[in-house]
């Protein structure tokens, strides 16, 4: 026996933190010199970059870059850039890099953002870097909304620099440009914090306006307070209309009420609005299961979808004689059945029938007799030692359909038949993620207790400090954080002893969790965390050993066919 192995997929735990505040946020001031205004056709030839945050400056950046083509005079002239200046300078293939790792996550500043950030992603798209696609601030386009034609003549950044007392006078040369819209970011914050300005997303949205519901409910914000959980959007007569989490709930519910808040879904329901309500939770995971668990429940109309657990699919095989079919809801496999899923898509129905019978009984078999293609559908019914050889490739040993798939793919390769190779992988890795996503859903839901620890990830707790986690039949069933220098196996024993006294019915077990594989796939992405300790366990938590759907063997297995 072992371990129930780590899953190859990899689920984002966040709270979709929104509002940083303006002090906190790093942001990388840019400006760029170009041998003209087109950046599909023109080059980069200077760079310049300032850091700062909270008002300091952190570093600076600044490099000539060779556009490997004449600098048109005008443009020299202008700059003071000619071919002499760039001669034996780097290529982009080579500063672009280093810009970004300069900027790792800062906002990114400019002043005409869609002329820098535009040059920069497209020389990024042209040697094949991937954009980091940071935050961007215009500080034209903020500039424009705080600094009226009454008090400046145009917004040019030499008319601004001057206006706000610049430091640096700007000339057309990258590193003056950016120091001094350094300045001028800093002038706009100041304004812009009068108006309420906290964060870099209201930053972001100052230009636009709120619409009169969320000008006309900002005040329910006010009472939120400021801790780790969950937030719900609730009417008049108690109705969930949206569902959240965050570790400051009163920042991040404020920018619902603000010009940074565009979603449709969301702005439609403000005007039901009445209440606000919260949950303060110990962690990040308990916040993120409390947020299924209601929005399960209440199906709010706001949330982009609703989950609904009974609208998973599976692949099922039947107890006795009955074959493969689509099911929606994971059932008991007392009876000698079989389940794999969810499935990715309603799509995958029909390829891994066909690839599971046609590994069992031939190719072609999977094609006689067989039942509708719905959730409905029947499949073809089997004899005693097929069912019971599909039964454990589903289950227990994949090397049957590993194989198969594979020299089906060699076949289709040496045909040339390289399209027909790719879709016969394809099905082969489906079905590999489906039987490893079943086998941990079905390794965790058949353990009664399990409680584990990891070190704690919140800024509210100091390092050294240890989050437990009880996990009850594939179930969150409490979660308590345990500070740097306290003994945390009394209080592991009493989370275990609190989560054995909740009701069965509230934490409905076995075979896959019965439809809670949403919750259950969130505690198996935090057990499978650095760091994490099994404190202690009720039963058996583990998979045979020859279950272990790894990928990597699926990749070894086609190597020769690629």
């Amino acid at each position: 026996m072992t371990a129930p192995p780590r899953s190859g997929r990899r689920r984002q735990l966040s709270f979709a933190d929104l509002g940083t505040p303006l002090e906190e946020a790093e942001m990388v001031v840019v400006d760029l010199e170009t041998t003209g205004t087109d950046p599909s056709q023109d080059a980069i030839t200077e760079i310049g970059a300032v850091k700062v945050r909270g008002g300091d400056v952190l570093g600076e950046f600044r490099t000539f870059v060779d556009p490997q083509r004449p600098i048109p005079a005008y443009i020299a002239s202008l700059t003071g850039i000619s071919d002499a200046t760039v001669r034996g300078a780097p290529h982009i293939e080579a500063v672009l890099p280093m810009f970004l790792d300069f900027a790792h996550d800062a906002v990114l500043v400019a002043h005409n953002a869609r002329f820098d950030v535009g040059f920069l992603r497209s020389q990024a798209a042209r040697l094949e870097i991937t954009w980091p696609s940071p935050p961007v601030l215009d500080t034209l386009a903020l500039a424009r909304s705080v600094f009226k034609r009454d008090e400046v003549r145009d917004h040019k950044l030499g008319t601004l620099a001057a206006h706000v007392g610049a430091q640096v006078t700007p000339d057309h040369r990258a590193l003056s440009d950016a120091r001094a819209t350094v300045d001028v970011l800093h002038a706009i914050i100041a304004r812009l914090g009068d108006r309420g300005a906290r964060t870099v997303e209201d930053l972001a949205s100052a230009h636009r306006k709120v619409t009169p519901a969320q000008a006309r409910k900002r005040h329910l914000a006010d009472t939120v307070p400021p801790v780790p959980g969950v937030y719900q959007f609730v009417d008049r007569e108690g109705g969930v209309l949206y569902v959240g989490t965050s570790h400051d709930l009163r920042s991040r519910v404020r920018t619902y009420f603000s010009a940074s808040e565009t979603r449709r879904r969301v702005l439609d329901v403000l005007p039901r609005l009445h209440e606000i309500r919260t949950i303060e939770c110990a962690s990040r995971l308990e916040a993120a299961v409390r947020e299924l668990r209601i929005i399960a429940r209440e199906q709010p109309p706001a949330n982009r979808q609703g989950l609904k657990p009974e609208k998973a699919l599976w692949l099922r095989l039947g107890p006795g004689a009955d074959g493969l079919r689509a099911a929606r809801i994971a059932r008991s496999e007392d009876d000698g059945s079989a389940q794999i899923g969810p499935l990715r898509s309603r799509h995958d129905v029909e390829p891994l029938r066909a690839l599971l019978t046609d590994a069992v009984m031939g190719r072609g078999a999977s094609l006689e007799g067989a039942g509708g293609s719905g959730a409905s559908g029947t499949g073809r019914r089997l004899a005693p030692e097929p069912h019971a050889r599909i039964r454990r490739a589903m289950l227990e040993d994949p090397s049957p359909v590993i194989a198969h798939a594979a020299a089906r793919m060699r076949a289709h390769v040496g045909a040339h038949r390289f399209e027909d190779a790719a879709r016969i992988k394809g099905q082969a890795e489906a079905f590999l993620a489906a039987a490893q996503r079943a086998q941990q859903l079905r390794a965790l839901a058949a353990c009664p207790m399990l409680v584990a620890a990891r070190p704690a990830e919140s800024r509210r707790h100091p390092a050294g400090a240890w989050e437990l986690l009880a996990v009850r039949a594939g179930r969150h069933a409490g979660t308590a954080i345990v500070p740097r220098g306290t003994d945390p196996v009394p209080v592991a024993r009493e989370l275990a002893r609190r989560g054995a006294e909740i009701p069965l019915d509230e934490l409905p077990s076995g075979p896959l969790c019965h439809g809670h594989h949403q919750e259950s796939e969130l505690l198996l992405h935090w057990l499978e965390g650095e760091g994490m300790r099994v404190v202690a366990v009720e039963g058996t938590w583990a998979v045979p050993l020859r279950a272990r759907f790894d990928p990597q063997t699926l990749q070894a297995a086609f190597t020769t066919a690629d």
